[in-house]
């Protein structure tokens, strides 16, 4: 079996980063907002805080201690026209999620404001698209997987992953089938799967009995089981059987981050030239 490394995918997307910055009249910054963020989120944010580092983009960390203190702090940024970018750090009550919609299509980096998501569906150039369903798609781009008239399951519907994914998968032209946790039958889809993408979000869900042979599976899953990092596929178990496989962790995860940066310089691009981003540009 094929590992599909996510290392060389981020590498490959993230070499010109440097270049596309400079091209910039005035570096991108962005704020990322919060409240009373716990452990795991500080540990989310500095991860954020050292990738722009490298690249010299300006961050500015707002923390809120109060629902209203995070809602001031959200028109401050909306409204600074040096912020070329804002991200909010989950876990949010919906009424804060919602201040999205407020925010410019292009300030939402993360691409997940019903302008982007409409932009994705009608495939317009200057959408900026959420990071992991990105992800599987530069993945298959990078490795030549061809999606033309194939058989893909993805199992997963929510708004970073799931939803944005369908029009890029019927973009490049797949047969695509969606399953989620109230399908009946999943296993009896995913057998019949030329490719299987997986955003369930349960641990070793897909297994080799529920796969056929020389499958392609990508599993965008985090999980956590006997204190170590799963994918939503058992890697294990299906590894000869299927052609190729993402690994977790070191797969999707690896390539949403450097998209998360990519997303970034091109909230900046759509500001100086209003157009896309010119990472595949002469």
């Amino acid at each position: 079996m094929k590992i599909l490394d996510g290392k060389c995918v981020a590498e490959n997307i993230s070499k010109s980063f440097v270049e596309r910055i400079k091209k910039c009249n005035e570096k991108p910054q962005i704020a990322v907002l919060s409240l009373n963020p716990d452990d795991a989120s500080r540990i989310y944010i500095k991860r954020i805080e050292k990738n722009c580092k490298e690249y010299e983009i300006g961050l500015k960390l707002l923390e809120g201690n109060s629902e209203e203190e995070f809602i001031d702090n959200f028109y401050k940024v909306r409204d600074d026209e040096e912020i070329t970018g804002v991200m909010f750090q989950q876990p949010l009550p919906q009424k804060l999620n919602n201040l999205i919609e407020l925010l410019p299509a292009n300030k939402d980096v993360e691409g997940i404001g019903t302008k982007n998501m409409g932009k994705i569906l009608l495939g317009k150039e200057d959408s900026i698209i959420p990071c992991t369903s990105r992800a599987v798609i530069e993945l298959i781009n990078y490795y030549n997987i061809d999606l033309t008239g194939k058989k893909v399951v993805l199992v997963g519907r929510s708004n970073i992953v799931g939803k944005p994914l369908i029009p890029q998968l019927l973009k490049n032209d797949a047969t695509l089938t969606i399953c989620h946790s109230k399908t009946k039958n999943i296993f009896e889809e995913t057998k019949n799967a030329d490719i299987v993408i997986m955003a369930i979000g349960k641990a070793n869900f897909l297994k080799k009995d529920a796969i056929k042979d020389g499958a392609i599976l990508i599993d965008v899953g985090i999980n956590y089981k006997d204190g170590r990092i799963v994918g939503d596929i058992d890697f294990e178990d299906i590894k000869e059987k299927a052609a190729m496989c993402t690994p977790v962790p070191g797969g999707i995860g690896k390539i949403t981050n450097a998209i998360l940066i990519d997303n970034i310089i091109k909230s900046k691009e759509i500001v100086n030239y209003g157009i896309g981003s010119f990472r595949n540009s002469k």
